[in-house]
């Protein structure tokens, strides 16, 4: 048994092989490689996790390869151009969102029935842009008291020729809002009051698309998790409080289809809970190390991707069928400042891209985290806010409104 410690406390690790440990099995903290051991959460490191078939399988632990450093990350906040996979492109036309003084982009949604990108900034203004050239097509919402509006995230749903946009405000009142529209010029606006606990902080957190026609869920401030229900012609929408108890602001929800459909709720509490809707009931809960800020979907639906606040091993890849181990693979790089959930990458495939304070997007396999797939600089001195994919390229958005084009080969 042998002792080693952390930032976040102490680790004791059991040693896997008879032999004495060398000066091989100790990791650098700066090195943008996997956590090989376990950690004080009983997390149970796996290798390689998502396989080919898009499953998540346990390997036989190997002996750690030796990763240089000088070849993934070339020094604190900086990006090796030792990786040439991911290439750059402005296409023609516009690459700037349209964004007013003090503004800044909350959150990029894919329209794909008719290939354009939707944009929603802080100050609630919803704009259309189309695509490839990310050309202004249509400004869908201009609000007449911007500084009012506070929005913390956004989501779409479909519905036919019909799309709605959900906005999710950090205010006390009128919490929730959305906009419908048939055709990009056809806009109706509505804003709605979401329930909460007025003996917290008001405010809606965080929105989602469900799997099902016609519903998203909201998370708050006041650490509830609602599932709403629109009408059939998007006059009216209900809402259900769902019994999932968390001790902080919701910062993620995401929708799975396992062995039934559920709701996976990452809090600022740490806590990870997944909701069963068939049963109307938590049918797991996991912690994680450190505050989740967004949680993504992978090729297995039993494994959920999960950003968490750390300046290194910043993701982590979760087994929700492992019960009572939560086995897990941390794969990141070294920062020198957290993410924040304002910042958010995308996952498609096997891959997962993200975006850092500095302008830089990584990529990674994740059939294989161990090192990055690849690694480009994007904005001098500007943080990436979003990552998207979209059928033909990956985006990334800057915060003060800049757009990239890249393509992996």
């Amino acid at each position: 048994m042998r002792t080693r410690f952390f930032r976040s406390g102490i680790l004791k690790i059991k040693s896997v092989s008879s032999k004495a440990p060398s000066v091989m099995d100790v990791t650098p903290a700066a090195e943008p490689i996997v956590l090989h051991d376990g950690d004080s959460d009983d997390i149970v490191p796996l290798r390689d996790p998502i396989s080919r078939d898009g499953s998540m399988v346990t390997k036989p632990r190997k002996e750690p390869a030796q990763v240089s450093s000088e070849t993934l990350v070339s020094g604190p906040n900086e990006i090796s151009s030792s990786v040439s996979a991911l290439m750059l492109g402005r296409g023609p036309g516009s690459s700037r969102l349209p964004l007013d003084t003090h503004d800044k982009p909350r959150r990029v949604l894919n329209a794909h029935w008719n290939s354009s990108l939707i944009t929603v900034s802080m100050r609630g203004f919803v704009e259309s842009l189309g695509m490839p050239n990310l050309v202004l097509q249509h400004n869908l919402r201009r609000p007449t008291a911007p500084t009012q509006e506070s929005v913390d995230d956004a989501c779409i749903l479909h519905a036919g020729d019909t799309s709605v946009v959900v906005l999710a405000h950090a205010r006390e009142e009128k919490q929730i809002s959305y906009l419908t529209s048939r055709t990009s010029r056809e806009t109706n606006f509505r804003v709605v009051d979401r329930p909460w606990n007025r003996t917290k902080k008001g405010g809606a957190s965080v929105v989602s698309t469900m799997m099902q026609p016609l519903m998203f869920a909201s998370g708050g401030h006041d650490h509830g998790v609602h599932i709403w229900n629109f009408s059939a012609d998007f006059m009216g929408v209900s809402s259900t409080l769902l019994a999932i108890k968390h001790t902080s602001v919701i910062q993620s929800l995401l929708p799975i289809c396992d062995t039934s459909h559920k709701l996976i709720s990452a809090g600022a509490d740490c806590n990870v809970h997944l909701w069963d809707l068939s049963s109307e009931r938590v049918v797991h809960t996991f912690k994680t190390s450190n505050s989740p800020y967004h949680a993504h979907k992978t090729e297995s639906p039993f494994c959920t991707l999960l950003e968490v606040g750390h300046r290194d091993l910043q993701f982590e890849i979760r087994d929700h069928r492992m019960v009572p181990e939560h086995p897990a693979e941390r794969f990141g790089f070294f920062t020198t400042e957290l993410h924040g959930r304002f910042i958010k990458g995308d996952t498609w495939s096997h891959f997962f891209a993200s975006g850092s304070r500095n302008g830089g997007v990584r990529l990674w396999d994740l059939r294989s985290v161990r090192e990055q797939f690849a690694s480009t600089s994007c904005f001098n001195n500007d943080q990436v806010v979003q990552v998207l994919k979209t059928e033909s390229d990956l985006l990334a958005f800057s915060k003060r409104g800049d757009v990239m084009t890249m393509n992996h080969t």
